[in-house]
């Protein structure tokens, strides 16, 4: 078995054994960008100067309270390892995201936290934020959850005991 690990199909890390992978093609990513230009677009159309600044407190604010969620989730939940994790920007893997192998379970509990706990926090600023600051908010948290999410359902079915791949192309879920 030569060449790249992620190239082989029957690929295996220690004792795991490539079982599924998932790639993420060209018109996925390109409708992700769509998305956040749509909802700039809708902000700069509705609220001007306002929708603009929101949309930037929307995407700082939403990785910081994401962020945040994350490390006090890992401290809860799993021995924080947090060499295992890093920043990325490039899409559709932007925000604070696993770089190393992750167990499966882990991964859809801390997504599951970060879903629910994020959409709370969102929620607390409410009485402070204005419209497009909110509407920003909920959007960007939606959209940099949604590359994750949809990787959790395709994996739906998949152990938990599994380990899950991150690269900028494709996911990789590995099984004993």
């Amino acid at each position: 078995m030569r060449g790249k690990l992620a190239e082989q199909e029957k690929a295996t890390i220690y004792q795991y054994q490539l079982k599924q992978k998932i790639t993420v093609r060209d018109e996925l990513y390109r409708s992700h960008l769509c998305v956040l230009a749509i909802l700039a677009i809708f902000l700069l159309i509705m609220y001007r100067v306002e929708g603009v600044k929101a949309l930037g407190i929307g995407i700082i604010g939403t990785q910081i309270i994401h962020f945040i969620i994350i490390r006090l989730t890992l401290i809860r939940v799993d021995e924080p390892d947090y060499r295992r994790w890093g920043w990325r920007v490039v899409a559709p893997w932007i925000g604070y995201i696993p770089t190393a192998h992750i167990e499966l379970g882990l991964f859809r509990r801390l997504h599951r936290h970060l879903l629910w706990l994020g959409l709370c926090a969102i929620g607390v600023f409410y009485p402070w934020a204005n419209e497009a600051t909110m509407i920003s908010l909920i959007m960007c948290h939606v959209w940099f959850l949604a590359p994750r999410l949809v990787v959790v359902r395709r994996l739906k079915k998949a152990k938990r005991e599994g380990i899950l791949k991150i690269a900028s192309n494709e996911v990789s879920f590995y099984h004993r």
